[in-house]
């Protein structure tokens, strides 16, 4: 008899909790309801951000396998001699083949302007897609708000992972009734909206994991500080001579002699303010599509520096360096940022679903 109560008792308080949390995920489900709808929505038409530039702006254009830094540095001249005399600097990207194309990036206003590989002619074609990916990437990284939309977006990526384990719990207890028509229903019927919501989180829950942590991640960094300190840079024993008076080209082929195996990516060129030359390098192998090692050339004096190898680093450093790469897609195997887009599209699935599901539930 006594067992029997206390069975009942225990019953009584799993069923209780459960409640309890089935009303804090709806609840804070509501909060973040408008915020991962967004980014979710954003971050799907980023994923394939390359591929739509390639068909739409660059078709058919592709890098020879022959070129190189010998053909960057006398290129590099030729733009850094354009732009001299702008108040405002420019990131500038070196091609790729993923991206066949130089890259400048306005500081002032943000404006991208790509320059084909060969002639450093701007490619004119359909270029409203850049005009409409750069609005689609300020609304995924930080809602047009600035500080305040990132800090929203933190909120918002962390309510994600709540919503995606609990999810998990409360789904926990139905899950011998999965069925696949539950995730990819032949025709919808909005009486099982909540059988499309939990199952198909459930199902998905290791992308919406790592989708929802590398972002929360990336945005903690960039507001607060890093969850690791990185290795302090290295200031070389040799430096440059006549840095100061040295053309683009040269102070390229210097840097990639600090770097002989990678790829130059992002390049920093002097500018009002900021005298100094930084070349941003992708290594063998490395994920991240911009590398996260760097060259820097100090002017007038033309000393060093060279930031910690992203191969040579720590375990835990190399793991922060992914958080990008598995985020987005970019860098990765096309089956990957396949996946990337399914998850994406499922965390719009559920936000959509569960706020649909919520508003029927209480009119």
């Amino acid at each position: 008899m006594g067992s029997s109560t206390s069975v009942a008792a225990g019953r009584r308080r799993h069923k209780a909790r459960d409640r309890l949390l089935l009303r804090w995920h709806r609840w804070l489900g509501l909060l973040a309801l408008v915020f991962l709808l967004l980014a979710a929505l954003s971050g799907c038409l980023l994923t394939y951000k390359q591929a739509l530039i390639r068909a739409i702006i660059t078709p058919g254009i592709t890098l020879p396998a022959t070129y190189g830094v010998a053909q960057m540095a006398p290129q590099l001249e030729v733009i850094a001699g354009r732009i001299q005399g702008d108040s405002s600097g420019y990131l500038i990207k070196a091609p790729n083949s993923e991206e066949p194309y130089w890259t400048l990036t306005r500081d002032a206003d943000r404006q991208v302007q790509l320059l084909a590989w060969d002639s450093l002619q701007p490619h004119q074609q359909n270029l409203w897609l850049l005009q409409a990916l750069s609005f689609i990437r300020e609304l995924h990284t930080e809602l047009f708000a600035g500080v305040v939309g990132e800090a929203i977006l933190l909120v918002s990526g962390l309510l994600g992972l709540f919503l995606a384990l609990s999810g998990l719990v409360i789904w926990w207890a139905t899950k011998r009734s999965f069925r696949w028509r539950w995730v990819l229903p032949r025709q919808f019927n909005r009486s099982y909206l909540m059988h499309y919501h939990r199952h198909s989180g459930a199902l998905m829950l290791p992308i919406l994991l790592v989708i929802l942590l590398t972002g929360s991640i990336m945005l903690w960094q960039k507001l607060t500080q890093p969850l690791l300190t990185p290795p302090p840079p290295t200031q070389l024993p040799r430096a440059m001579a006549s840095a100061a008076s040295a053309s683009a080209g040269e102070w390229l082929a210097f840097a990639q002699q600090q770097v002989p195996d990678g790829w130059p990516t992002y390049i920093r060129l002097p500018a009002p303010g900021v005298a100094a030359v930084t070349v941003r390098y992708r290594l063998p192998g490395e994920w991240h599509p911009n590398g996260r090692t760097s060259v820097k050339i100090d002017l007038p004096d033309g000393s060093l520096t060279l930031s910690a190898r992203a191969d040579e680093v720590d375990w835990p450093q190399r793991l922060i360096n992914q958080n990008y790469p598995l985020h987005s897609g970019y860098g990765m195997h096309g089956g990957y940022k396949l996946v990337v887009l399914i998850g994406g599209i499922t965390l719009f699935w559920l936000s959509l679903t569960g706020g649909w599901s919520f508003i029927r539930r209480h009119h």
